[in-house]
């Protein structure tokens, strides 16, 4: 047996035992001093309470401001896209790969295989097959272009808003009607229960004929679509323009909201990899820029705020020093360097900040539970405009996370920086001039 086994241990031939449980009794000390350091400073904030519920409860109301503000935007812009989704374009597309880049009558899509494949889309609620053209809308000597639309009334009601913005009559719903704007009406001289004439171009290059009895006219308050969409049914353009049974230019879909939609685009176009799938914001670019101009304009608040509050801080935290000056004093004459007493400070500040934050982020969370079922009401001198466009009466506020994360980022950082701008003051501190300050 070796030697070394067998003789007892020497002095010294314990020694890396020795260096392990000097490591582990070294990491015991600075976390207990820690613990102690944190402790001490959270006596520290309630030696003048009135200061320190001041500032939490600053950091707090600019919290639940930006997380509130924040989704009062996020359900508003939510309510404008699906309005503007639900006027025409849906919100999600299914067309023909080249139809967008070139509206050609040729570029079509057979709908019945794809609609049972948008069947495992969970999050879809409505899709509707949509053919599309230009024509002429003849009235006797009177003639007028117009884009002729062929829809499923029977599914385009339960979810599209021109069904709802009829002033005139009613909605379509058999073969051989038809419902259109109020400035193409009146451009043509129709009224309810009136006939008329459309001409076209058919697929192929022929003549695309179909006489139609109109049977509402609605009122969008976009002058352009007033005065510029015709809907007939589905069958009818088919067969006017030439068009199989199954065949339409787009499969128009809308999902249970407008965040869900997105979601539904991205799987949608997994299952069709041979079709293009369109979500609302290539549908509608401008919504999706105005959002994003507002974000930035959010962003700015933020920021703003955020400064706001990091000056009350500042002054917070300069009279805390200023008042323990003598304190600060007597703890670097004893020894402490000034660089456990900044920590010691800093350490203050999170935990003001964590106050804060979680008292604002609690506000703003029960507030937003509280108002995303009764919602807000709009000022009551709003309420004709309101109908005219279809706007609900209520806005109803969509909690944002990036608001949260954001916003709670911003200030846990901005209070650190407040904090520290002060405690700037303790390394220049000299024990005895400290001890002679008078408060």
């Amino acid at each position: 047996m070796p030697e070394t086994l067998t003789k007892p241990l020497q002095p010294g031939a314990g020694q890396p035992l020795a260096v392990a449980g000097a490591a582990t009794r070294s990491l015991a000390w600075r976390g207990s001093w820690l613990v102690r350091l944190c402790a001490l400073a959270w006596r520290n904030l309630w030696r003048n309470r009135r200061r320190t519920w001041l500032t939490v409860s600053g950091i707090a109301f600019a919290v639940w401001f930006l997380i509130f503000a924040r989704s009062m935007q996020t359900g508003t812009f939510d309510l404008m896209i699906d309005n503007g989704a639900r006027l025409l374009p849906g919100h999600m597309q299914v067309q023909h790969p080249s139809y967008q880049d070139d509206p050609d009558i040729s570029h079509t899509i057979r709908t019945a295989p794809l609609l049972a494949q948008l069947q495992q889309v969970a999050d879809l609620q409505h899709v509707s097959a949509r053919a599309q053209g230009f024509a002429l809308v003849s009235v006797g000597e009177r003639s007028f272009g117009a884009q002729v639309m062929g829809v499923q009334p029977e599914v385009e009601a339960k979810w599209g808003s021109i069904a709802a913005l009829v002033r005139q009559g009613r909605y379509l719903a058999d073969a051989g009607e038809a419902v259109m704007g109020t400035v193409l009406a009146r451009n043509l001289g129709l009224n309810v229960d009136d006939e008329f004439v459309v001409l076209g171009t058919a697929r192929g290059g022929g003549v695309a004929a179909m006489a139609a009895r109109l049977v509402g006219i609605f009122e969008t308050g976009n002058l352009e679509l007033n005065r510029s969409v015709l809907q007939v049914h589905v069958d009818d353009f088919r067969a006017a323009w030439s068009m199989a049974d199954d065949e339409a230019h787009s499969l128009v879909a809308v999902a249970r909201s407008v965040t869900a939609s997105e979601q539904a685009a991205v799987d949608a176009a997994a299952l069709l990899p041979d079709q293009a799938v369109l979500n609302w914001q290539e549908l509608m670019p401008e919504a999706q820029q105005t959002r994003d101009m507002k974000a930035v304009s959010t962003e700015l608040l933020f920021y703003v705020i955020a400064v706001i509050v990091g000056f009350s801080v500042v002054t917070t935290f300069m009279m805390m020093v200023f008042e323990r000056t003598q304190e600060i004093g007597v703890l670097v004459a004893i020894g402490m360097k000034p660089g456990f007493i900044q920590l010691q400070l800093q350490i203050e500040a999170l935990l003001v900040a964590l106050m804060g934050i979680s008292i604002g982020v609690a506000l703003a969370a029960v507030l937003n539970a509280a108002l995303s079922d009764s919602g807000i009401p709009v000022p009551a001198d709003m309420d004709e405009l309101y109908e005219r466009f279809n706007v609900p009466s209520r806005i109803y506020p969509a909690f944002d996370w990036n608001a949260l994360r954001t916003g709670s980022l911003l200030m846990l950082v901005g209070v650190q920086l407040a904090a520290f701008i002060p405690g700037l003051r303790i390394r220049r501190l000299r024990p005895v001039e400290a001890l002679r300050h008078q408060n």
